[in-house]
């Protein structure tokens, strides 16, 4: 049995410690958004709409932001449940960003989801847009 005995400076005591105590682990991993069921359809675009232009970093605040804005009151219920997969699902922030605007591929899940293809062609819109 392989132990570490740890001194704690404060009170004068010591403790043994497993060894799996001290295993190195992620330090941050994806926290999937728990599944709302029966949740009407103005509380889902009400909801999708605040959580698109409160995310994690500033560039999906505003593309994912805006495209809410354009494109939300156009989703029937089955688009806008693929849209809250998309944005509250497994894909970290950076990720999402670097797939909506082109700079990794996306996987599988992603590239063949009809929402995100329209995300995508919405970042390319505002690229072509952004003066030189």
């Amino acid at each position: 049995m392989n132990r570490l005995l740890v001194r704690n400076s404060g009170r004068g005591f010591l403790k043994l410690l497993r060894p799996s105590v001290l295993s190195v682990r992620p330090f941050c991993g994806t926290v999937e958004m728990p599944r709302r069921a029966n949740e009407d359809i103005k509380t889902l675009r009400s909801r999708l709409v605040y959580q698109s232009k409160k995310r994690g970093i500033l560039e999906n605040d505003i593309l994912i932001g805006d495209f809410a804005d354009l494109y939300l009151n156009k989703m029937g219920r089955e688009e806008l449940d693929e849209y809250d997969e998309i944005i509250n699902g497994k894909h970290m922030e950076w990720d999402l960003y670097y797939y909506i605007s082109g700079k990794k591929a996306p996987p599988k899940d992603l590239e063949n989801s009809k929402v995100f293809k329209m995300m995508k062609d919405y970042v390319n819109e505002v690229k072509d847009k952004k003066p030189q």
